[in-house]
């Protein structure tokens, strides 16, 4: 099938839209110059910085860094960034990082000391790099020889095949950048044939110079699979079974406009030596002119024409229009909505799901088929969301094996256990509060005075482990800080002037309750002048509990239940007649320390029981028993102070009604 157009810019256009709506295509001679087109400019300005023909100052090693040669996008190059200023200010060195990031360059291995992602993406690129280096400093190398060592070490042949393999915007482009690429190449070869001792750097100053497409011989692709989009002057030699006149709008085809100067000087000379008696004679030549492009291409179609037209108020169907169809036809509205592969792809799965005529499910069901066959995505039941049989129905833990238990993850479970699951044994992201309220802790823990600038020192000295993606954040991740540090110091001023001590920091303990085995770590325990001892969990997040929440709280609980079996009496001294008073969460992420406790499991042997059944509970479902892990539809699957990564349950589905 082909789509031919009057000019080059209204094929520029119709790619556009043909790519929007999903139908691969295929524009014949549309590349502009190498240096202009993203796949063969990339290539160039790397081969002219190797060659030394530019010095690279940050701007230029910005370029270099973003460039899919390298792949690094805006945050990623403010990481490394700040990644280098920070070894810089470790060194006591006093360069900024536009100059830290030209300095790359200068030197083998300057970016391997940074561990992140970033870094060793940046490293890889700069080994390469100076590999390219090397290469272009051997004279028995040629251009095509470097030119193929940055191509092949960026990796992109294949991300870019997958690319172009799919329909789209992003295929069209991806299409673009390989021929681009495969005209450089053959714009190389050619050059090193012609000048076998030609400089590498006579090339690339050509090409950067160059303002006009390079000539090609390239077969083009005749497997039929993308719409061929031409000019009439593309068509010879070619024919299709579908041809496609689009536009035959009066003004645009025939465009009848004298191709003359701006004076009609063409014209003028005509009519004084008089091969023109008037001035409308050469509007009659331009028809006849496009009288032949026009039977060109209506010649081309072996099968089927389709010609189009539009009627607006600023336009109307052209004399064109009226010559193939002898009248113009009644006007068709162009139907709202638009049908590309996926929304055929969703239609039909729409009408085989809801369907209760067989026939016409059985239709929907056929064309899925011939939809999955040409890989269509979502045609295919495999894709399709929750149809998937279950990966295993064993147990997570072998019969008679004791269920690991952590105070942490309780609650987690009992709200979702699918939320559990995945955190427990897949993964889950670190964020930034998490990061942060660590350090807090750390304080807490090696703190030994109510000083705000002490604790804020031990906060500090590991301050430079947090990634912030700006300034600005970094500022308001310091002043959380330092306010959760001042919340922190009341209620140690607090806790002084009441006699306490600690007598423990971060201690461990192990014990088993059924057929689980307890295991965790709790933040402190303090003793009072009364001989009672209260656990505390310290909370560093934005979450505010009420006291019923604290009173029913599983890792308070478990805490408590730990100190009844005894799990830490070889880790921490108790006092003489020692005797649990409760526990509580110390909750230092608002405007004010503020304590929620919990009633002693001593006094109270509802609330032990209580804690006990939901032990043996969770053990039960952590272990799998039940072959199925509930996803608790709730508030917390959004709640960003708790732990919602589920957002997908929350959301509407989404469809069309034509």
């Amino acid at each position: 099938m082909a789509v031919v157009a009057r000019s080059r810019e209204a094929l520029a256009k119709l790619a556009l839209d043909l790519a929007h709506e999903s139908v691969p295509i295929e524009i014949a001679g549309a590349n502009g110059a190498l240096r202009d087109e993203f796949g063969s400019k990339m290539l160039l300005r790397a081969a002219d910085l190797i060659l030394g023909n530019q010095s690279i100052d940050a701007s230029v090693a910005i370029g270099l860094l973003t460039s899919p040669l390298c792949g690094l996008d805006s945050l990623g190059l403010r990481r490394l960034r700040r990644a280098l200023r920070r070894e810089e200010l470790l060194s006591d060195g006093i360069r900024n990082s536009d100059e830290l990031l030209a300095e790359l360059f200068k030197s083998p291995g300057s970016a391997t000391t940074i561990k992140s992602k970033e870094g060793l993406q940046v490293a890889k690129f700069l080994k390469n790099y100076f590999e390219a280096q090397k290469i272009a400093t051997d004279k028995s190398n040629s251009i095509e020889d470097l030119l193929w060592h940055l191509w092949d070490s960026s990796g992109l042949a294949k991300s870019w095949q997958e690319l172009s393999r799919g329909v789209g915007e992003v295929a069209l482009q991806a299409n673009r950048n390989l021929d681009a690429v495969v005209s450089l190449f053959a714009a190389a070869n050619r050059f090193v044939e012609r000048n076998p001792d030609g400089e590498s750097k006579v090339f690339i100053t050509q090409q950067l110079a160059q303002i006009l497409p390079e000539d090609t011989l390239a077969l083009k692709n005749k497997s039929g699979s993308a719409v061929r989009l031409l000019t009439p002057s593309g068509l010879i030699g070619n024919r299709f079974q579908v041809v496609v006149l689009p536009q035959l709008i009066e003004g645009v085809w025939p465009n009848l406009r004298p191709r003359s100067s701006l004076l009609g000087a063409n014209s003028l000379d005509a009519l004084l030596s008089k091969r023109i008696t008037d001035l409308s004679q050469p509007q009659k030549s331009e028809l006849a002119n496009e009288l032949r492009m026009l039977h060109k291409a209506v010649g081309a179609a072996s099968e089927r024409l389709l010609i189009t037209a539009t009627e607006t108020d600023d336009s109307q169907a052209s004399q064109f229009f009226r010559l193939i169809l002898g009248e113009i036809p009644a006007p068709t509205l162009h139907p709202g909505s638009r049908l590309t592969l996926r929304g055929m792809a969703a239609t039909l799965r729409k009408q085989l799901l809801s369907s209760e005529n067989e026939v016409a499910a059985e239709s929907a069901a056929l064309g899925l088929v011939r939809l999955a066959n040409a890989k269509v995505p979502g045609a295919n039941p495999e894709t399709w969301y929750g149809l998937l049989e279950v990966s295993s129905l064993e147990p997570l833990t072998e019969l008679g094996e004791k269920v690991v238990v952590r105070p942490s993850q309780l609650e987690s479970f009992l709200k979702c256990p699918l939320h559990w699951f995945l955190n427990a044994h897949g993964a889950s992201d670190t964020t930034f509060s998490a990061n942060l309220g660590s350090l807090v802790h750390r304080a807490l823990e090696l703190g030994t005075e109510a000083d705000e600038q002490s604790l804020w020192n031990l906060v500090e000295s590991k301050w430079h482990t947090l990634s912030f993606e700006s300034q600005w954040l970094e500022q308001a991740g310091s002043r959380k800080a330092k306010a959760m540090i001042a919340n922190m110091v009341q209620y140690l001023r607090k806790f002084d002037a009441a006699g306490a001590q600690v007598i423990g920091r971060e201690t461990n303990f192990e014990f088993q309750l059924g057929s689980a085995l307890i295991r965790g770590q709790v933040d402190r325990i303090e003793s009072y002048p009364d001989g009672q001892v209260m656990i505390v969990d310290l909370k560093t997040g934005g979450k505010v509990f009420t006291k019923d929440e604290a009173q029913n709280n599983p890792q308070l609980g478990l805490y408590q239940l730990a100190f009844e079996n005894k799990a830490f009496e070889e880790q921490i001294d108790l006092p003489e007649n020692a005797s649990l008073g409760g526990a509580k969460l110390l909750l230092i992420g608002g405007d004010k320390p503020t304590e929620r406790e919990q009633l002693s499991l001593a006094s109270s042997e509802t609330l032990k029981n209580h804690f006990e059944n939901l032990v043996e509970t969770a053990a039960q479902g952590m272990s799998m028993n039940s072959k199925i892990f509930l996803a608790n539809v709730g508030s917390h699957c959004s709640n960003e102070n708790e732990y919602g990564s589920c957002q997908i349950h929350l959301t509407k589905a989404v469809s069309y009604v034509g």
